[in-house]
């Protein structure tokens, strides 16, 4: 009789479980404007050169001394004061960064368990007090159960995109949730930020940061991901105007090859790439000396953990490169290294 109460009960919580995450439920559908927060300058200089940063800050959770389960390592939620070092060291290379123009990053949390509740996009924002910033949520659950023996719990996370100049719009474009229920209960909604600055020639310049799909085993994701990217990217092209896109695209950019890396890395190639098939004459820029990621499924060993290249820009065919960089931190905070690049437009 105690058994079978038991397993009733135990049924009515998972029941009452699903109920209230359907219920609440994070699934943005249709293009909504995001909202813009701090100072800068009102419009951009009268000049044609530009610089970018985008940087995957793993929710200050991954530093070098990290795993993480969903790569086949045991950890989700560092110690407290190892977050807080993470965070710390995060907080002084983006103000070290605050000579560039824009600075697009990736997996920020708001008051996530697995981020101690720390708000990471007021203390990024902090770093950088005479610069605008935007934010689009990709990541909103009330609880994620999983790993069972250290659950997520409570996420809330997304993308953020700080500029020196007040953009003239932000568009927050969902990539469209296709796991199955319940699945997509406690999984990301995919995202992009869509920022439009208007320039003294008339043109706009159009800056787009991206954080596209890991776990994709079939690759359907990624491909429909990179088909609305680029309806978007040729779209703005095609009326005249000059596009930057930069993020964690979580596969390697055309072009990428692991025996040109001179930083002593072990380093590998992924499955599927990001092709010129759906970007067709425009440029892949990314560091081919240096790796941008590592491997999770163990803490970093120089030399023996796996890296790879997967932060990169995809840069419309008027805009020329005059520089791409990817500093090289040792993933000593994260799990991913900040890139930059300086542009020229033509």
């Amino acid at each position: 009789m105690g058994t079978g109460f038991l397993l009733l009960f135990v049924l009515f919580v998972v029941v009452v479980f699903f109920i209230i995450m359907t219920l609440f439920e994070y699934n943005p559908r249709t293009v909504s404007k995001a909202d813009v927060y701090g100072h800068g300058l009102a419009l951009p200089p009268l000049t044609d050169e530009f610089s970018f940063l985008t940087w995957n800050i793993g929710y200050a959770g991954l530093g070098r001394e990290m795993d993480f389960f969903y790569d086949g390592g045991k950890k989700v939620i560092p110690e407290k004061k190892l977050s807080e070092k993470y965070l710390e060291g995060i907080k002084k290379a983006v103000h070290s960064f605050d000579t560039l123009d824009f600075l697009l990053i990736q997996e920020i949390d708001i008051q996530s368990h697995r981020a101690h509740y720390i708000n990471e996009l007021d203390a990024l924002a902090a770093e950088l007090p005479q610069f605008y910033y935007v934010f689009g949520m990709n990541y909103n659950s009330w609880f994620v159960p999983v790993p069972l023996y250290q659950p997520m719990g409570f996420v809330k996370s997304g993308i953020s995109s700080f500029s020196r100049y007040r953009p003239d719009s932000v568009s927050m474009v969902p990539f469209g949730s296709k796991y199955p229920w319940p699945q997509r209960l406690v999984q990301l909604k995919r995202c992009f930020l869509m920022m439009r600055l208007l320039l003294k020639n008339g043109k706009e310049l159009v800056v787009i940061n991206t954080h596209n799909s890991a776990y994709d085993s079939t690759g359907e994701l990624r491909k429909n991901e990179l088909q609305i990217l680029s309806r978007y990217l040729l779209a703005e092209y095609e009326k005249g105007n000059y596009v930057v896109t930069g993020g964690d695209w979580n596969s390697n950019p055309e072009g990428f090859r692991p025996e040109t890396i001179v930083s002593g890395d072990h380093t590998t190639k992924l499955d599927v790439p990001v092709t010129s098939s759906f970007f067709h004459g425009w440029h892949f820029v990314f560091d081919s000396l240096r790796p941008s990621n590592r491997f999770v499924n163990e803490p970093y060993r120089k030399g023996k953990t796996r890296t790879t290249t997967i932060d990169f820009f995809v840069v419309s065919p008027n805009v020329e490169i005059q520089l791409v960089q990817t500093v090289r931190m040792g993933f000593k905070y994260s799990d991913h290294e900040p890139v930059i690049m300086k542009v020229k437009l033509k």
